[in-house]
């Protein structure tokens, strides 16, 4: 079977980071691989190391900022339209089986596919819908329209993502299957040498927006550290849209210039998470949560907002504690109730990682999803 994959970026977040898990599955599985990517970015390394050729092609997202004007958001439409037709050719002159787009954010891949008459299934790892500033080109009903009719599958990462889709597609046109997560050992040399080992160390990876509770983390850690508790925060990831700053001036209203540390993008943040005595997740919403799985998988303590498909991974009291989001106060007492009971974090840590390990693999993870391309091309002929 040969399958085209298609990226919306050539960096190494969550959706790449699964994408590479799936490809590494399938070649395992006789699958060959073709992916294509808008721009060249760290996870070309990536292919080349699985052996796995890619193609780099022009293609854009078709959502974007609510208030462009609709000259450019038609221009943008055009454009699809005249990369499809080029992914297209490719797909044709490859002998592809069956295109396999790998995110919400391009419909180039589904349109190609459409075009040259292939199978073609819709993985969805991001909500379209919880960001109220982002809008489709051409319309939310309409791309929703156009991903159930451009698709013989799609692919949900959790059952909450699946209800967030439901209301513009039927639940019964949807597949969950989770990622898998294998360890990670690699390090990408950022030092935290300078970190006060004695301290509290907590950490939130992801990156610095809103969405992600960063402002809340550091105004649990100014509340613990009034009450007397030696903690630090560690925040892991990149600066997209400039929250930094307003993070920054948030650590220094509070005095906490010498307890929040800033890393930046790493390429391995398993290590920030080993090192880590509680692991926040303090997203307002998350469709999956790789890094929730990650800190299971260490034996790390999670203490989770329970937004989204994290309520999905985090048992209140048994493999991780929950608060409410947007309430620092309540996160700040998760974090002094680890604090001062080291062994209930240690197993909470130990029943976190006996829960996840075992049931993010790779192998069912390529099984489940080589199945479904299977269906996807036998149906096609």
């Amino acid at each position: 079977m040969r399958v085209c994959f298609v990226s919306h970026t050539a960096r190494r977040n969550g959706a790449e980071l699964a994408l590479l898990e799936l490809l590494q599955g399938l070649r395992e599985l006789g699958v060959e691989c073709l992916v294509f990517v808008p721009k060249k970015g760290p996870l070309l390394s990536d292919l080349d190391g699985l052996g796995v050729k890619w193609r780099q092609l022009n293609y854009r997202w078709w959502w974007k900022p609510k208030g462009k004007a609709l000259p450019l958001r038609i221009l943008r439409t055009l454009h699809g339209l005249i990369a499809a037709l080029r992914m297209a050719w490719i797909i044709r002159n490859w002998e592809c089986d069956l295109v396999y787009t790998n995110t919400i954010a391009v419909n180039t891949g589904a349109l190609a596919a459409w075009i040259v008459r292939k199978p073609h299934v819709w993985h969805l790892h991001e909500s379209a819908y919880r960001n109220a500033d982002l809008k489709f080109d051409v319309g939310n009903h309409c791309a929703a329209f156009l991903i159930d009719r451009l698709s013989t599958f799609i692919v949900v990462v959790s059952y909450s993502l699946a209800i967030d889709y439901s209301r513009y597609i039927k639940l019964e046109r949807m597949q969950v299957i989770y990622q898998s997560i294998s360890p990670n050992s690699s390090s990408d040399n950022k030092s935290y040498l300078d970190l006060n080992k004695d301290a509290f160390q907590c950490v939130v990876v992801g990156s610095l927006q809103p969405a992600k509770g960063q402002d809340g983390a550091i105004s649990a850690i100014a509340e613990v550290v009034q009450r007397g508790i030696d903690a630090h925060l560690i925040l892991v990831g990149d600066n997209e849209i400039g929250f930094r700053g307003e993070l920054e001036r948030h650590v220094k209203a509070q005095g906490l210039e010498c307890r929040v540390h800033f890393i930046g993008y790493s390429s391995s943040p398993i290590q920030f998470i080993r090192i880590a005595d509680v692991v926040l997740i303090c997203s307002q919403w998350e469709a999956f949560s790789r890094v929730t799985i990650e800190a299971m998988l260490a034996g790390k303590a999670v203490i989770s907002s329970g937004r989204g498909g994290t309520a999905e991974l985090v048992r209140n009291g048994e493999n991780g504690l929950l608060y409410e989001w947007g309430n620092h106060i309540q996160l700040a007492n998760k974090i002094q109730f680890l604090y001062e009971y080291p062994t209930e974090r240690y197993r909470l840590g130990m029943a976190a990682h006996a829960w996840a390990q075992g049931r993010f693999i790779q192998e069912r993870y390529a099984n489940e999803v080589f199945d479904l391309l299977s269906k996807a091309v036998e149906n096609k002929t």
